[in-house]
């Protein structure tokens, strides 16, 4: 098997290396880790939601959710409440604070973002994000 021809292998390694280069950026400029990025960008659009939920969104275990959750809410980023409906569970928003970081991070995402597609002309990238859509329709 040639790994460099084997689309799993090559889409892991692409991935990698975006995730690895928006990280050290992020850590860097802001202070957070990637999956502390991925839940704050989770909360800045679905305001209010447990753990789970946050998990199921970001395709993230909850173990690390957990983590990211309590790392989050020890630098002042979200504030916990206890869910209306289950005494076990608790929901996360993001603070004042929180919102006033991700008005920062997510302009700077999306300069990030344009900086990789700027690589693509326009039918390149819309192919791109036609495949994309199509391998996750296809993977469920």
């Amino acid at each position: 098997m040639d790994l460099n021809q084997f689309l799993p292998y090559q889409l892991s390694i692409l991935s990698l290396k975006i995730s690895n280069g928006i990280a050290e950026h992020y850590q860097d400029q802001f202070g957070i880790n990637i999956s502390e990025w991925r839940v704050l960008v989770i909360l800045y659009k679905n305001p209010d939601i447990t753990a789970k939920k946050i998990a199921q969104l970001s395709q993230m275990d909850k173990v690390r959710i957990s983590r990211t959750v309590k790392s989050l809410v020890q630098k002042n980023y979200l504030t916990q409440s206890q869910h209306p409906l289950d005494a076990r569970a608790k929901n996360y928003e993001l603070n004042e604070r929180g919102r006033y970081l991700m008005r920062a991070v997510i302009p700077d995402a999306l300069r990030y973002e344009e900086e990789l597609l700027s690589q693509l002309n326009q039918d390149e990238r819309a192919q791109l994000h036609h495949l994309i859509g199509k391998f996750n329709r296809i993977l469920g």
